[in-house]
């Protein structure tokens, strides 16, 4: 049985979702009804899954999901709010939620969405154990596979598991242009919206680390996909 950690403000909608999470018997649900109190609830409870609105007094929801990814990096963190502009969401996404549900919803949807998570959680798994001993080197970086670490000149940067997936599959297919919903479904699953906006914000970040060697470049090729150019 999952352990899920909802925080919501609203009472009424908390406990709807509490009970509607607990009637389909796959879920043990705690609720807090405000930022401080989920984080505190967060270390006792020890959840699977973290459901979390945005708009709270004290800590808001961006700030917990911060908090949160420092203390652990595997947690499930899913980001509730009828705030649904490509800003919140994609702010959501760089902080570390793995998934984004528009406000109203009912228990039955948030159950859809856990599983979907799931689902893909265990595609990546098998990605990241591809990321084997050794190395790959990308104009002058040297990709370090064992501890996911990009390095030029000496100096090493830590990569986040996903982004080190990211550029292997990128890096492995180097001058390809390699099929956009492909790394939708290896990464994330599926190809919706908000997996499609965070797939925008990793690669994003990708390009920042490899702009000190000018000879690497991530192209997106409108239509096709994503090229690592070298």
């Amino acid at each position: 049985m999952l352990k899920i950690l909802l925080i919501e403000d609203d009472e009424a909608c908390a406990y709807a979702l509490q009970g509607g999470l607990e009637l389909l018997d796959s879920y043990e649900v705690t609720v807090a009804h405000n930022g401080s109190e989920g984080l505190a609830l967060f270390d006792t409870f020890a959840p699977d899954v973290v459901v979390t609105d945005i708009e709270m007094p004290g800590i808001d929801g961006f700030e917990l999901v911060q908090q949160i990814r420092i203390k652990d990096k595997s947690v499930v963190i899913i980001m509730a709010s009828c705030r649904t502009k490509p800003k919140d969401v994609l702010k959501g996404f760089e902080l570390g939620a793995d998934d984004y549900i528009k406000k109203p919803f009912i228990a039955e949807e948030l159950h859809a969405h856990i599983r979907a998570i799931l689902k893909r959680m265990n595609g990546r798994l098998q990605l990241e154990q591809s990321l084997s001993a050794g190395s790959l080197y990308i104009g002058n970086f040297k990709f370090n596979l064992s501890d996911e670490t990009l390095e030029l000149c000496m100096q090493k940067r830590k990569l986040t598991k996903r982004e080190a997936i990211l550029l292997k599959v990128l890096s492995e297919n180097k001058n390809t242009v390699y099929p956009r919903e492909k790394i939708l479904h290896q990464l994330w699953g599926d190809s919706d919206f908000f997996s499609s906006r965070s797939l925008d914000v990793f690669v994003s970040k990708l390009r920042k680390y490899l702009e000190q060697d000018p000879s690497v470049e991530i192209v997106t090729v409108k239509g096709k996909g994503i090229m690592l150019k070298v």
